[in-house]
């Protein structure tokens, strides 16, 4: 598909065979990093960028419902590879300044350096690289001595084959030049999904299938929604709304999109690396509110709210975001001083003790602690239809389930009151959220100040309070959490060997199993009830974890499928 100077060469749909019997419903699942999400998010599917046989479908659940599936490229420059979906987007051809780079090796032979863009220049006077071990260090200027441009796509440290130090923040600042215009990917994903909601004709593939449109969005796509609503693109050119609702999920930022030299597969600031990457600026909550550093009054729905065009807004997230980035200001003021006031059309779900996603981010042994295992995802699944018959029905879903400032289950950092448990090494602190200058054209997309400089005063962030197993006591306890044969954190911390030890560990979360017996308890000094002294019997936990599954699917945060598995593989537990 072409038009104006733009194209998206790949678009994937997975719709039924006869639309006519589908549910009315495209759920549009914005890629990650040109990855398909929603599959393994919806229905456990294994990872996968081209499902085309029944295995690559999980448990069918998407499909089962009706929905209409679509992905579409909207980030530039991801290398052809795995069934990525991408797209190419037009240059700026003229524009040169200075851009940065990041790079935290998590690996012992990291030796070269890859840029983002190509340098325009390869003189080492233009260029400057340094380094610091933690975020809150000076940064150190590395002698131009002791590094080398590759070629105009990458650096590496001297003499040739010294690899860069696992666990050091690299920064590196260089000339780039004719940058993308990569804020044509949010146009780009509004007129195909209008194209495809709106168009009657034989073009359109789903003509007279689709009643509304839903999109779905993890991590770094789920601040794309956000931005996305925020800049004001779910209005179509002729005024039509895109998304009836949207489900940013484990994302509490917005994106490095919409400015020259943009680089939206980064990472926002988080507790250690990516620092100073836009875009973590006000507003951060849906609702308006008053920023107290510049006093703008603003929040991500303000404009579509003045056009009439707002989606709905089903917003998840997990123990991760909290601790990482900066999860608590969607919920409360930016002074921290209180809960915020929703808005009608807003719920929010912290699916509790959960991590940012299935599985480790790490390699092995950079994390001190083995990741989270609880599983989210049956919690999104009964969102998602709550979510789209809100859309077509107006029917509201469960009441948001959050952390709160009002009944203490959202506290400072002072007052987290984590368990002394053995092996276990607390978390220094929550990751903050910074301010930075960009420049002053930051608001035309423009950073001319490179590296950007710290500002004065931060937004305060808060955490869940847990128990006394350690446990979040606030949001959405799935039975694994709330029925507890272990401590599930959201956060963990980086190992001995990984260069920083004690720094948060990127988006692993930790896993602490209960030991088995009161013996086993009091020989490790283990403050935490063991399985023995908690469940007089395999089948005493049995009959707990299903009477939690049942209240929650009486309650509308579970569906009775989901019931049933998780008491089936609570049966299976070994004692």
């Amino acid at each position: 598909m072409r038009a104006g100077g733009w194209s998206i060469p790949d678009l994937d749909i997975l719709k039924p065979v006869d639309i006519a019997k589908g549910n009315g419903a495209l759920l549009y699942d914005v890629n990650n990093r040109g990855n398909k999400i929603a599959l393994g998010n919806f229905n456990d599917a294994p990872r996968g960028n081209n499902p085309v046989k029944p295995e690559d479908l999980g448990n069918g659940f998407l499909m089962r419902n009706g929905f209409t599936v679509l992905w579409s490229g909207w980030i530039q420059d991801i290398a052809p590879a795995n069934g990525v979906v991408r797209i190419q987007l037009p240059t700026a051809p003229g524009l040169e300044q200075n851009v940065w780079d990041e790079l935290l090796p998590n690996v012992r032979n990291a030796a070269a350096f890859p840029l983002t863009f190509k340098a325009s220049s390869t003189d080492k006077s233009r260029a400057q690289l340094t380094l610091r071990t933690r975020n809150s260090e000076a940064a150190r200027v590395v002698p131009a001595s002791d590094w080398e441009f590759v070629d105009e796509r990458s650096i590496r440290l001297l003499p040739a084959g010294t690899p860069f130090s696992i666990g050091v923040l690299y920064q590196f600042v260089y000339p780039a030049a004719n940058p993308p215009v990569a804020g044509i990917g949010f146009a780009a994903t509004r007129d195909l999904v209008s194209f495809l909601r709106y168009e009657t004709g034989e073009a359109n593939p789903l003509a007279g299938g689709i009643k509304r449109a839903l999109a779905h969005g993890t991590s770094q796509s789920g601040r794309y929604l956000r931005d996305f609503t925020y800049r004001g693109f779910n209005e179509d050119e002729a005024g039509r709304r895109v998304f009836d609702a949207i489900n940013p999920h484990i994302s509490t930022a917005r994106l490095f999109l919409n400015q020259r030299f943009a680089q939206p597969i980064r990472m926002i600031s988080i507790g250690y690396g990516f620092l100073s990457f836009p875009d973590t600026t006000f507003p951060f909550a849906y609702q308006d509110e008053t920023d107290p550093f510049s006093g703008k009054v603003e929040g991500l729905l303000t404009r579509c709210r003045a056009r009439n065009n707002c989606p709905k807004v089903i917003h998840t997230t997990t123990g991760t975001e909290y601790w990482q980035s900066g999860q608590s200001l969607v919920t409360t003021d930016p002074q921290g001083k209180r809960d915020a006031r929703l808005p009608d059309d807003v719920r929010v779900y912290h699916v509790a003790g959960t991590q940012h996603i299935m599985g480790a981010t790490m390699p092995p042994g950079v994390c001190a602690l083995p990741p989270n295992t609880i599983d989210p995802r049956p919690v999104l699944r009964a969102l998602l239809l709550a979510m789209d018959r809100w859309a077509q029905e107006g029917t509201p879903p469960p009441p948001s389930t959050y952390p709160k400032l009002a009944d203490k289950t959202l506290v400072t950092f002072g007052q987290w009151r984590f368990p002394s448990i053995p092996g276990v090494q607390k978390p220094v602190r929550p990751a903050g959220k910074p301010r930075f200058d960009y420049g002053p054209d930051f608001a035309k997309g423009i950073i001319s100040r490179v590296l950007p400089e710290p500002l004065k005063g931060d937004y305060p962030v808060y955490v869940p309070q847990v128990d006394a197993d350690g446990n979040e006591i606030g949001g959405v306890r799935v039975p694994d959490q709330a029925v507890a044969i272990a401590t599930s954190m959201g956060w963990g911390v980086r190992s001995a060997a990984s260069g920083t030890p004690g720094e948060l560990c990127y988006l692993d979360g930790s896993y602490v199993p209960l030991v088995r017996s009161a013996s086993a308890r009091k020989e490790y000094r283990d403050p935490r009830p063991s399985l023995a002294e908690r469940y007089k019997t395999p089948e005493q936990y049995v009959s707990r974890v299903n009477a939690t599954a049942q209240s929650l699917v009486r309650r509308g945060y579970l569906l009775d499928e989901d019931a049933q598995r998780i008491v089936k593989r609570a049966s299976a537990v070994r004692w």
